[in-house]
């Protein structure tokens, strides 16, 4: 399988992975955010295809973060009366995961490549899978801390919130 086709079936899966998890999630929020990654998981999947038909490839860069801050801002107007089950807490650290073995790919690819216009789109792609790896990062924060605020061996629990 060469490289495109690895990155093809890469995009693929965490496309099905964040369509899966906005039909499970009961948060209208969080489904919202999770249909928007997978349209960009989609995207990347045709700038991939672009690449491999060796066409030329426009607007790699989204605007995921400013749809990731409403979101968290739509939740945070309804604290504490939103729940998101602490336990599905795992759920969104695989989806941390998944989104650093795509950035890490794509950053590894680009090192690998002499091909200067492959280099940046690699590395605009590892860009762009980082910010999904930080929105989810937080989606996680405020998922679990509910789990681990207890368990911290220190009560140094300083945070302004």
């Amino acid at each position: 399988m060469n490289i495109f086709e690895f990155a093809i079936n890469f995009e693929r899966e965490n496309r099905e992975y964040y369509l899966e998890r906005s039909r499970k999630t009961s948060n209208e929020n969080l489904r919202l955010l999770f249909k928007e990654l997978a349209a960009e998981e989609k995207k990347h999947e045709e700038i991939i295809i672009q690449l491999r038909s060796e066409k030329t490839v426009e607007n790699i860069v989204s605007d995921i973060n400013k749809t990731a801050e409403e979101c968290f801002q739509k939740m945070a107007e309804n604290l504490p009366e939103i729940v998101i089950p602490t336990e599905e807490a795992h759920i969104y650290k695989e989806a941390v995961e998944l989104e650093k073995s795509s950035k890490d790919f794509y950053l590894e690819k680009a090192k690998t490549t002499d091909l200067v216009y492959i280099k940046r789109i690699f590395q605009q792609l590892a860009y762009e899978e980082n910010k999904h790896q930080v929105i989810m990062e937080n989606i996680v924060e405020l998922v679990d801390r509910p789990n681990t605020w207890l368990e911290d061996a220190e009560w140094y629990h300083l945070d302004e919130y």
